[in-house]
């Protein structure tokens, strides 16, 4: 008997909470990218005192750049990939997946910056040995933004690598490595008067804002006893709500959308499912051990090595020294 009324409490309780709204499906269209891409040719030539020519070299080193980040997450099955473009800053790629691993995220940070390295190298040779103006002007902002974007400093690939491969388990050195990031890029934009990169610590700034905020969420959900190492699938409708409640109350840019205890869709409700995705993640899959890290860490270094030794012997087989 007490079993069935036990049974019965249970049933109407979760007949309190609605069911938890669906994903939308959206179909990825290839307009907005093409629009960002405009805008950044159009910004940059309208602010910089440049040739068209190298704004539309420089674009297209940017689009090789994030076309490997792109590749490699296709190869890993991620959904929703895009690409867009970032006046003054360059471009990205977005893209979403269940559950990564830490060797997934590696391989993906370096898909973009050491192609363009290895390939920016080998073209200095043909530049040499044609003398070509545009191959050398390629040549050097593949090389140059590659490497620049391999420096262990957040946002930039390397130090999102360095921070996947070392300190991503542990929130306290991640947040240390970002403040750090933060301070050099600022040092930078001051000492070469590049002010405007300033933009950029600022950023992270409020991006760490943002991971306290959902730090504070993840603390709330976990005390209402909720495992938030799951899917969105995998979330049931109670839990869909209550971990809603806690964004409203601890996510100031979710306070407009939802008022805790009421369970109704909003508006923007794909913008909250969105953060509530964020809020239950799985927790990434940790398969690189000791010498995988070693590894991949060789890498990274070789990646600055190489391209001195493939343009050092080009210099020599063109004597060009």
């Amino acid at each position: 008997m007490e079993e069935q009324e036990s049974l019965i409490t249970s049933e109407l309780s979760e007949k309190v909470y609605p069911d938890k709204p669906a994903e939308e499906n959206s179909v990825k269209s290839m307009l907005p990218s093409l629009i960002s891409a405009g805008l950044f040719i159009a910004t940059t030539y309208l602010v910089f005192d440049w040739e068209l020519m190298s704004i539309l070299i420089l674009a297209g080193v940017i689009f090789v750049h994030e076309l490997g980040h792109f590749a490699a997450m296709k190869a890993y099955n991620y959904k929703d990939v895009s690409m867009f473009f970032v006046p003054f800053f360059g471009a990205f790629v977005s893209g979403t997946k269940e559950q990564v691993s830490q060797k997934q995220s590696a391989v993906i940070l370096l898909a973009g910056p050491l192609p363009g390295v290895l390939i920016g190298s080998v073209l200095y040779y043909f530049a040499l040995v044609n003398n070509n103006d545009v191959l050398f002007n390629t040549v050097n902002f593949m090389v140059l933004i590659n490497l620049f974007n391999l420096l262990p400093v957040m946002p930039l690939d390397g130090g999102r690598f360095i921070k996947c491969l070392f300190f991503e388990r542990s929130e306290l050195i991640g947040s240390i490595f970002s403040y750090v990031s933060i301070g050099a890029l600022f040092y930078y934009s001051i000492t070469s008067q590049s002010y405007f990169l300033m933009l950029v610590p600022g950023f992270l700034m409020l991006q760490l804002f943002a991971q306290s905020q959902l730090k504070k969420t993840k603390e709330a959900v976990l005390d209402k006893g909720i495992n938030i190492n799951k899917s969105y699938d995998e979330l049931s409708n109670e839990e869909y709500w209550l971990v809603r409640d806690e964004i409203g109350k601890h996510v100031k840019a979710f306070s407009k959308y939802i008022t805790p205890g009421k369970y109704e869709v909003s508006e923007n409700e794909q913008k909250v499912i969105e953060q509530v995705k964020a809020v239950i993640q799985k927790e990434p899959i940790q398969d690189l051990k000791v010498g995988g890290k070693i590894l991949f860490t060789a890498i990274w270094i070789l990646s600055f090595i190489i391209p001195i030794v493939i343009i050092g012997v080009s210099m020599v087989l063109t004597g060009s020294f």
